[in-house]
Protein backbone atom coordinates (compact mmCIF):
# COMPACT_ATOMS: atom_id res chain seq x y z
CA UNK A 1 0.00 0.00 0.00
CA UNK A 2 2.95 2.43 0.47
CA UNK A 3 4.78 1.89 -3.05
CA UNK A 4 1.28 2.84 -4.64
CA UNK A 5 0.92 5.95 -2.52
CA UNK A 6 4.68 6.84 -3.17
CA UNK A 7 3.64 6.24 -7.04
CA UNK A 8 0.80 8.78 -7.03
CA UNK A 9 2.74 11.36 -4.98
CA UNK A 10 5.28 11.15 -8.02
CA UNK A 11 2.66 10.87 -10.78
CA UNK A 12 1.08 14.20 -8.80
CA UNK A 13 4.23 16.10 -8.61
CA UNK A 14 5.13 14.89 -12.57
CA UNK A 15 1.24 16.73 -13.33
CA UNK A 16 2.17 19.74 -11.54
CA UNK A 17 5.51 20.14 -13.23
CA UNK A 18 4.23 19.85 -16.67
CA UNK A 19 1.78 22.41 -15.82
CA UNK A 20 4.07 24.71 -14.50
CA UNK A 21 6.08 24.38 -17.97
CA UNK A 22 3.19 24.49 -19.77
CA UNK A 23 1.68 27.90 -18.23
CA UNK A 24 5.22 29.25 -17.91
CA UNK A 25 6.03 28.40 -22.08
CA UNK A 26 2.38 30.09 -22.76
CA UNK A 27 3.60 33.26 -21.21
CA UNK A 28 6.80 33.62 -22.94
CA UNK A 29 5.48 32.88 -26.47
CA UNK A 30 3.05 35.69 -25.17
CA UNK A 31 5.60 37.68 -23.88
CA UNK A 32 7.82 37.43 -27.24
CA UNK A 33 4.66 37.89 -29.29
CA UNK A 34 3.92 41.27 -27.51
CA UNK A 35 7.47 42.28 -28.01
CA UNK A 36 7.92 41.35 -31.64
CA UNK A 37 4.53 43.67 -32.16
CA UNK A 38 5.61 46.82 -30.20
CA UNK A 39 6.48 49.84 -31.97
CA UNK A 40 9.30 50.52 -29.35
CA UNK A 41 12.77 49.40 -31.26
CA UNK A 42 14.14 48.29 -27.46
CA UNK A 43 11.46 45.99 -27.65
CA UNK A 44 11.13 44.60 -30.70
CA UNK A 45 15.05 44.18 -30.67
CA UNK A 46 14.76 42.47 -27.46
CA UNK A 47 11.55 39.92 -28.41
CA UNK A 48 13.89 39.23 -31.98
CA UNK A 49 16.42 38.25 -29.68
CA UNK A 50 14.55 36.19 -27.96
CA UNK A 51 12.70 34.72 -30.88
CA UNK A 52 15.92 34.00 -32.43
CA UNK A 53 17.52 32.15 -28.87
CA UNK A 54 14.26 30.09 -29.00
CA UNK A 55 14.99 28.84 -32.62
CA UNK A 56 10.95 28.31 -33.29
CA UNK A 57 9.88 28.72 -36.31
CA UNK A 58 6.78 29.93 -35.44
CA UNK A 59 8.23 33.75 -34.65
CA UNK A 60 9.38 34.06 -38.55
CA UNK A 61 6.65 35.52 -40.14
CA UNK A 62 6.99 38.58 -37.34
CA UNK A 63 10.33 38.53 -37.61
CA UNK A 64 9.95 39.20 -41.39
CA UNK A 65 7.54 41.78 -40.52
CA UNK A 66 9.06 45.34 -41.18
CA UNK A 67 12.27 43.70 -41.49
CA UNK A 68 13.85 47.16 -42.55
CA UNK A 69 13.40 48.89 -39.93
CA UNK A 70 16.19 51.00 -39.21
CA UNK A 71 15.40 51.69 -35.72
CA UNK A 72 18.44 51.75 -33.45
CA UNK A 73 18.01 51.06 -29.18
CA UNK A 74 18.87 52.92 -26.90
CA UNK A 75 19.08 50.04 -24.27
CA UNK A 76 22.23 49.77 -22.90
CA UNK A 77 22.30 45.86 -23.82
CA UNK A 78 21.26 46.42 -27.27
CA UNK A 79 22.68 49.39 -27.89
CA UNK A 80 23.84 50.20 -31.27
CA UNK A 81 21.91 47.50 -32.66
CA UNK A 82 19.08 48.28 -35.54
CA UNK A 83 15.87 46.16 -35.73
CA UNK A 84 17.11 45.06 -38.84
CA UNK A 85 20.64 43.86 -37.61
CA UNK A 86 18.68 41.36 -34.51
CA UNK A 87 15.76 40.42 -37.55
CA UNK A 88 18.62 38.99 -39.75
CA UNK A 89 20.42 37.47 -36.79
CA UNK A 90 17.40 35.26 -35.40
CA UNK A 91 16.19 34.48 -39.32
CA UNK A 92 19.63 33.22 -39.55
CA UNK A 93 19.50 31.32 -36.42
CA UNK A 94 15.95 30.45 -36.83
CA UNK A 95 16.43 29.43 -40.44
CA UNK A 96 20.41 27.87 -40.27
CA UNK A 97 20.36 29.48 -43.95
CA UNK A 98 22.88 32.59 -43.97
CA UNK A 99 21.58 35.95 -46.39
CA UNK A 100 23.23 36.54 -49.52
CA UNK A 101 25.02 40.28 -47.78
CA UNK A 102 26.60 40.59 -44.58
CA UNK A 103 24.35 42.53 -42.33
CA UNK A 104 26.47 42.54 -38.91
CA UNK A 105 28.17 45.46 -37.48
CA UNK A 106 26.80 48.12 -35.66
CA UNK A 107 24.39 50.86 -37.66
CA UNK A 108 24.16 48.50 -40.86
CA UNK A 109 21.52 50.21 -43.18
CA UNK A 110 18.70 47.72 -43.79
CA UNK A 111 19.58 45.53 -47.37
CA UNK A 112 16.35 44.61 -49.42
CA UNK A 113 18.38 41.47 -51.20
CA UNK A 114 18.71 40.09 -47.93
CA UNK A 115 14.94 40.95 -46.61
CA UNK A 116 14.04 39.49 -50.22
CA UNK A 117 15.96 36.45 -50.02
CA UNK A 118 14.28 35.37 -46.63
CA UNK A 119 10.69 35.98 -47.19
CA UNK A 120 11.61 33.54 -50.47
CA UNK A 121 13.25 31.50 -48.24
CA UNK A 122 10.17 31.32 -46.34
CA UNK A 123 7.70 31.14 -48.91
CA UNK A 124 9.49 28.13 -50.62
CA UNK A 125 9.75 25.88 -47.56
CA UNK A 126 6.33 26.17 -46.74
CA UNK A 127 5.23 25.14 -50.32
CA UNK A 128 5.52 21.57 -49.47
Amino acid sequence: MEYSGTITKRYVKFVLFSLLVIVTSCQRDKEITRLLNSNKPGEIIQGTYEAGMSGDKKYVPLLLKDADNPAVSTALHFKGFSVYTEKMYALERILHVKPPHPYNGILVIPDSVNIKFYNNYWRSINKR
